[in-house]
Parts: C-alpha cells; structure tokens; sequence
C-alpha cells in the first residue's frame, strides 16, 4: 500500500490538472458492477451522484493528508471535494490517450476515467480495487480527517505525537501498532514503519509505556528521515506502486529492514505479525 510519501510525490506530479474543466466521467464496469452488488467498488457513493457532483467542474487545487489525495473543485455555484485513497494499487495517469498508459495490467484496469477540457484524461488505474474516492462538500466532513494527527511538517506534530502516544489508547500498545494510528501521526505504513524503529533502536514489539520521551522523540526525528529519503528517491515500488508518469520509486533499494534477511550490521533479522503485516526486525540493534 503506498504511504505518505508515495501519495506525495503523485501529489506533486498531478499539478497539471490544476485549472483544468473536468467535462466528462466514464466508469468501468467493475465499478457498476460492485455497486450493482452492494459493494460500492471505489466510487463510495450512489454512481450517479458522484458524476453529477464533478462534471462541469475546474480542479483548483490538489492536496494530501495522511495517505489521501484530495482535488478542490468548483464552478459558478458549488466547491466540492473529491477524496482519494491509493488502496492498494492504485495509480493515477495524465494522458492523451489511452494507449499512452504503458503497463498492459493498469491500462486494463483502468477506473475510472476524468475527461478534461484540454483533450486530456486524468485516469485511475487499480488492479486490486481496495482504493476509494468520495465526495464531500468540506474536508472536515471526511471522518478519517477529523481524528487524524498533524502532518509531519506541522510545528505542533513532534508533540503532539508524544502526548498521543501517552494516551491510554495508546500506552499499551505495542510501539509498531501505534505509529501506524494516523491519530498518532499520519502515513505511516508497514515499511516505513519496519525503517524508522529499527533507525531508532527500538523493538516494533515493545510497549509503549516502557519508551522514554527521549526515544520517542528521536522515533519522531527518524520517521521524518525515513519520509524524507523516500521522497527523494522516487518512493518505494514493492509491486504495484507507478508514479503519473509511470515510473517507479528508488526506496526499496535503501531498505535496511524491510524485506531483508539481515540488518546492515550483518545480523540475521526476526519477522513477526504485527497489525495483521510482517514486521523485521533486528534483536540486536533494537531493544
């Protein structure tokens, strides 16, 4: 599943949207045929509503919170809110046509189609169909975004953190658990999870009451790095993640945990299940 800094970069790359008339919306047939099941495929809301809700308008602005995108869009009468989520494979397209999308399994599964008014298309491709989108007239009407923490890049995010973590929600959860509650801190996933404990030095498995505030808040300092190497490295493809232009993330080649057999340091790594995901890990390195 891509995580903040994947939904980041497609962020980043879909600028040309911005200003651009929405003037059509086809939808595939897994899509009308989840709804016709009771499934709501992606689209999280009546068929028809959703069309009618985003044609005819301009794409004024795009944004992310936590592990969502989300489109600002208005016309003479209305701003509305389109809120995406990647699931886990979806990928977003700028084309002329369809045969511009270079992957035979995305250009297939193509879901839902934005005809714009420059003669381009903004498409969403998603193989597996976990992702979402839905549309709400205020972003703050979006009940993921009402409990979800700050940004990483908010002053009052560090903490925040901590405070959260003090909670009782949290304190008896193990460590790994928590950091992956976008109530704590938003957009992080398994494998950024895995990264900044063991950049850390602390054990996925541990509670979160045996954690000095000082371990905590360089926890904090190393979720940050991770995010920040990700970014500058394209992100991270393990399998179906594809930036706007279809390319692939770097990350992966920096892993020191994630999907390793040891740690940089030449010990043999532990897997465990934490949170339904596999979890690496070094008993050495972290306590």
């Amino acid at each position: 599943m891509p995580e903040l800094p994947e939904v980041e970069l497609v962020k980043r790359e879909l600028t040309p949207v911005i200003n651009r008339k929405i003037t059509g919306v086809e939808l595939s047939s897994y899509i009308y045929k989840g709804h016709r099941e009771g499934k709501k495929t992606i689209i999280k809301e009546p068929i028809d509503s959703f069309i009618q809700t985003v044609t005819g308008k301009t794409i004024l602005h795009l944004g992310r919170r936590g592990k969502y995108l989300y489109f600002i869009l208005s016309d003479d009468f209305k701003t509305t809110h389109i809120i995406s989520h990647l699931g886990m494979s979806g990928a977003y397209f700028i084309v002329n046509d369809l045969d511009d999308i270079k992957e035979d399994n995305f250009k297939k599964h193509r879901q839902v189609i934005l005809s714009l008014d420059n003669g381009q298309k903004l498409i969403y491709s998603d193989i597996r169909r976990f992702g979402e989108m839905h549309t709400y007239d205020s972003l703050q009407d979006f009940p993921p975004f009402k409990r979800m923490a700050p940004e990483y890049t908010d002053h009052l995010s560090r903490e925040h953190f901590i405070r959260s973590l003090h909670s009782k929600k949290f304190s008896e959860k193990m460590i790994k658990a928590a950091i992956m509650d976008s109530e704590v801190i938003p957009g992080v996933g398994n494998i950024y999870a895995s990264e900044s404990l063991y950049l850390s030095h602390i054990l996925p498995t541990k509670k979160v009451k045996n954690i000095s505030d000082k371990r905590l808040s360089n926890l904090f300092d190393k979720i940050c790095e991770v995010f920040e190497l990700s970014l500058s490295r394209g992100g991270s493809t393990i399998s179906d993640y594809r930036s706007v232009t279809g390319g692939k993330g770097e990350m992966q080649h920096s892993f020191k945990v994630y999907q390793q057999k040891q740690c940089p340091l030449g010990h043999d790594l532990k897997t465990k299940v934490i949170n339904t995901r596999n979890t690496f890990y070094c008993t050495t390195c972290q306590r």
